[in-house]
C-alpha cells in the first residue's frame, strides 16, 4: 500500500472518528468546551475579536462636574459599572450599549458625539465585560437583566426627561435592546447590527473554529462544507442543552421572535403605544449576515412594530458610521426628531 493511500485512509478514519465522537459522548465534551469558551468573561475569543467602525475624531468629554460613575445591580445581584454624563439642564438620555467581548470604553466616541448633540448619556459594561462583575455571559438573554437595571438607573437621574430614554445599541447591545420587554420610559431604539437569532451566529463561529483546526491539522485535505455545517449545528444544539442544565435558562436568544411578545406586553405597559426602532446594518457584514436584518424587518412588519431601516453597502461589522458619517448622523437626526419632537435637544436641531 502506497504512503499516499495510507494517508488518505488515515484522513477518512479521522473524519469518521470525529463524527463518531460527536455523535456519542464526545459531542457533550466538545459542547462543554464551547459553553465554557463563549460564556467565559473578559476573554477575547480567538478569531472573532470585534473592532467597531467608530469615529476617530470626537468632540471630547464633558467637564468632570457633569460626569459621575454609577455602580448598580441587576435583579440577580450582578454588580454593574457605568458612567452618566449629565447635561446642565434636563434632556433626553441615550443609553449606549456595547457588543460582545468589548466594553463601554470602546464606545466613548459614541458617547461624546451624543453628549455634544445635547443628550444625557449613560453607558455601562454588561456582565462579564469591562468593570462589571466578572461572571458568565450569554451574549443575550442574561444581559436583559442588565438592560432593565440600566433603564431604571437612567430614568431616575434628575437630568433625564421623564419617558425620554433612547437606547443606541451595537451588535450584541442592539440585540439585547430588542430582547428587552417594552418599557414606558423608552421613546426609541437605535439597533446597529443586531443578530436575529444567536444560534446561527454560534453555528458560524463554531464552524470557523472547526475549519481552522482542520486546516491546521490536515492542510492538504478539505473537509466537506456539509459535514462541517452539520457538525457545527450538532455542537450548537448540545451546547444549548448543556448551558440550560448548568445555568437554568436558554442560551439561544431570538430577537426575531421578540416582537410578538412586544405586541402583547405593549397593550398593558405602554397602553398600546409602540416603541419605534431604527434598524441599521451593513449589507456585506461578515460577522452578522445581512439576512438577520431582513428577518428582523419582516417579523417587525408582521407584528405591526414600527421599524425603519438604514442599510449601507459596507462590509464591516457595525460599519455604517464609517461608511458615511454625515449620512449616519442625518438618519439618526431625522429619526429622533420625529419621535422626540419638542424635546429634541437644541444642539441636535442644527446638524
Amino acid at each position: 500500500m502506497s504512503g499516499s493511500h495510507r494517508r488518505t485512509i488515515g484522513i477518512a478514519t479521522s473524519t469518521v472518528g470525529i463524527l463518531g465522537l460527536t455523535l456519542t459522548g464526545g459531542l457533550a465534551v466538545v459542547s462543554q468546551y464551547f459553553v465554557e469558551e463563549f460564556s467565559r468573561p473578559h476573554v477575547i475569543v480567538p478569531g472573532i475579536e470585534l473592532t467597531l467602525s467608530l469615529p476617530y475624531v470626537s468632540p471630547g468629554e464633558p467637564e468632570l462636574a457633569f460626569q459621575r460613575t454609577i455602580l448598580f445591580q441587576a435583579t440577580d445581584g450582578t454588580l454593574l459599572s457605568g458612567e452618566f454624563w449629565a447635561q446642565p439642564q434636563p434632556a433626553p438620555t441615550i443609553i449606549v450599549c456595547h457588543g460582545y467581548r468589548i466594553s463601554r470604553m470602546h464606545l466613548r466616541p459614541v458617547a461624546e458625539l451624543a453628549y455634544a448633540r445635547g443628550y444625557n448619556v449613560f453607558f455601562f459594561d454588561f456582565r462579564g465585560h469591562g468593570e462589571s462583575d466578572s461572571v458568565m455571559t450569554s451574549a443575550g438573554n442574561a444581559e436583559v437583566r442588565d438592560m432593565e437595571a440600566a433603564l431604571y438607573v437612567a430614568a431616575h437621574q434628575p437630568e433625564t426627561l421623564p419617558g425620554k430614554i433612547i437606547i443606541h445599541g451595537f451588535s450584541m447591545g442592539a440585540s439585547i435592546a430588542l430582547l428587552t420587554p417594552p418599557h414606558p420610559d423608552i421613546v426609541a431604539i437605535i439597533a446597529d447590527s443586531p443578530y436575529a437569532r444567536s444560534d446561527d451566529i454560534l453555528r458560524r463561529l463554531i464552524a470557523l473554529r472547526l475549519h481552522q483546526e482542520w486546516i491546521r491539522r490536515y492542510p492538504r485535505y478539505q473537509l466537506s462544507p456539509s459535514v462541517l455545517s452539520g457538525l457545527a449545528w450538532s455542537i450548537v444544539s448540545m451546547s444549548a442543552f448543556v448551558f440550560r442544565l448548568r445555568y437554568g435558562y436558554p442560551v439561544v436568544a431570538r430577537p426575531d421572535t421578540s416582537f410578538k411578545r412586544w405586541k402583547q406586553r405593549s397593550r398593558v405597559l405602554l397602553q398600546h403605544r409602540s416603541i419605534p426602532i431604527l434598524l441599521i446594518h451593513s449589507a456585506e457584514d461578515s460577522l452578522i449576515p445581512f439576512e438577520h436584518a431582513r428577518q428582523l424587518s419582516a417579523e417587525a412588519k408582521a407584528q405591526g412594530v414600527p421599524l425603519e431601516t438604514y442599510f449601507v453597502a459596507s462590509g464591516a461589522h457595525c460599519g455604517a458610521y464609517s461608511s458615511d458619517p454625515v449620512q449616519y448622523e442625518q438618519v439618526l437626526y431625522t429619526f429622533l426628531a420625529r419621535h422626540l419632537k419638542d424635546d429634541l435637544p437644541v444642539q441636535h436641531r442644527f446638524v
